[in-house]
């Protein structure tokens, strides 16, 4: 996986715009950092971009506002995960983030529950 450092900066900015959905936690992991709410990992951050986890309803709709999947050049080839990637506009706008956040987090939930 080709990562980039990941910025504290972004961390910090991606932890202040996710502030009012409640308490969060974050983790190191693979150069890039976990994202957790009640125990549960909704969203990563890689490369300084933030990324909300995805089941196939929930990338439709992420995929509605050109968004893209989250991907890494893996040893047989391109790897795609459930992540989608969060459009620096719908980080600025509380509403869309809001929309945004309750698809990602509803995902996570499902995917959890089902054991993925």
């Amino acid at each position: 996986m080709s990562m980039k450092k990941n910025s504290n900066n972004f961390l910090d900015y991606v932890k202040e715009v996710l502030e009012p959905f409640g308490p969060i936690t974050t983790r190191a992991m693979f150069g890039g950092f976990g994202i957790y709410k009640n125990g549960v990992i909704f969203a990563m951050i890689a490369d300084n971009e933030l990324y909300f986890k995805a089941d196939d309803e929930a990338s439709k709709f992420f995929q509605t506002y050109g968004s893209e999947p989250f991907t890494y050049q893996g040893k047989s080839g391109l790897v795609r995960m459930s992540y989608w990637r969060v459009m620096p506009e719908v980080l600025e706008d509380a509403e869309m983030l809001k929309a945004w956040f309750n698809v990602g987090i509803k995902a996570a939930k499902k995917k959890q529950n089902q054991g993925i």
